[in-house]
């Protein structure tokens, strides 16, 4: 109940959306097209499980690169190669961007994958304390601790490639919708996502008075459809820590996501959503709701604040930040 962005979606903004995920994988790392945030990096280390595990592109022609984006399709790999035969060579002063994989950073904490082992670990900490490194800007930042990483939300997600230009998306005024909490997410076998579990049951009990959860899996139109009829969307993390592509979708459609406070708080603070330190009983009450509808409305329903949400959840905005690092 995740689905990808649709043809009625995309280009709201008259620019592309964020987005740090390649494709395609599990074809090794020289097969990646470089697009989004990574294909404006001076250079970019692609990774993949299949060989060649890893790939150097240098989409600017330079050996001083400012902005270096590090694929971690393959995160064990990568971030040996980065550390121990890319970081070495470099000379000038950079900004590292990672991603485009539920890895999180600066521990791996995603079920699906181990942990990172100790030579890991010492390759984190030789990127980080590269006297070259001006921050390193990380999708699925699961600890905010270190001021050198900022969290980078994934955006949207295209596997096959960004849409064309279609008309902009033109949602229902929030203020107008039934204070309810749309709670539809893919749930898959195996520990990875019992958090996913535990947060349905809890919204077919506990939060049964102001929640809505689907009984089967709806296409992309229906889910869609849910969207603009609530004014909230519960966005549980289930692969990585990041929200998205589900809560950018929930904006573009004049929703508020209700997230959980991680690693990423930083990016998404950008942002109108809501959000909560867990998923107890006691996180979401309706006078939160009314809460959140009161304060965070605004940015859905009046035009030019509309407009800047818009403009949050492009390319360019993010963009700009990690260039500005980078000057």
């Amino acid at each position: 109940m995740t689905p990808g962005l649709s043809a009625a979606e995309g280009a709201v903004t008259g620019a592309p959306f964020q987005s740090v995920r390649l494709f395609p994988k599990h074809h090794g790392a020289a097969a990646y097209a470089v697009t989004g945030i990574a294909a404006r990096c001076d250079w970019v280390l692609l990774s993949d499980r299949e060989a060649p595990l890893t790939h150097l592109r240098r989409t600017v022609p330079t050996d001083r690169p400012r902005h270096i984006f590090l694929s971690l399709r393959n995160a064990f790999a990568a971030l040996q190669v980065f550390a121990t035969e890319i970081l070495p060579g470099l000379r000038a002063p950079f900004v590292l961007v990672s991603g485009s994989e539920d890895v999180t950073l600066p521990q791996q904490c995603d079920r699906r994958w181990r942990a990172y082992d100790a030579a890991e670990q010492r390759h984190i900490r030789t990127i980080l304390d590269h006297p070259l490194l001006a921050c390193w800007f990380a999708e699925n930042l699961a600890e905010d601790s270190d001021p050198r990483f900022v969290p980078l939300p994934t955006g949207m997600v295209y596997q096959g490639g960004a849409p064309a230009a279609p008309p902009p998306v033109q949602p229902p005024p929030l203020g107008g919708r039934p204070l309810r909490v749309l709670v539809g997410h893919r749930v898959r076998p195996g520990p990875q996502w019992e958090l996913r579990r535990a947060v349905t049951r809890r919204a077919e009990h506990d939060w049964a008075a102001f929640c809505t959860v689907p009984r089967s899996e709806l296409s992309e139109a229906e889910f869609s459809g849910l969207m603009q009829a609530h004014a909230f969307v519960l966005c549980a993390e289930g692969g990585g820590v990041d929200p998205s592509p589900k809560a950018w979708q929930a904006m573009l459609h004049g929703a508020i996501p209700i997230i959980r406070r991680t690693g990423t708080y930083r990016a998404y603070a950008q942002l109108p959503v809501a959000f909560v330190d867990n998923w107890q009983a006691d996180s979401l009450t309706p006078e939160r709701l009314v809460a959140w509808q009161r304060t965070l409305g605004f940015y859905q329903d009046m035009p030019h604040l509309r407009a800047r949400t818009l403009e949050r959840l492009g390319l360019n905005y993010w963009w700009g930040q990690i260039a500005a690092r980078a000057r």
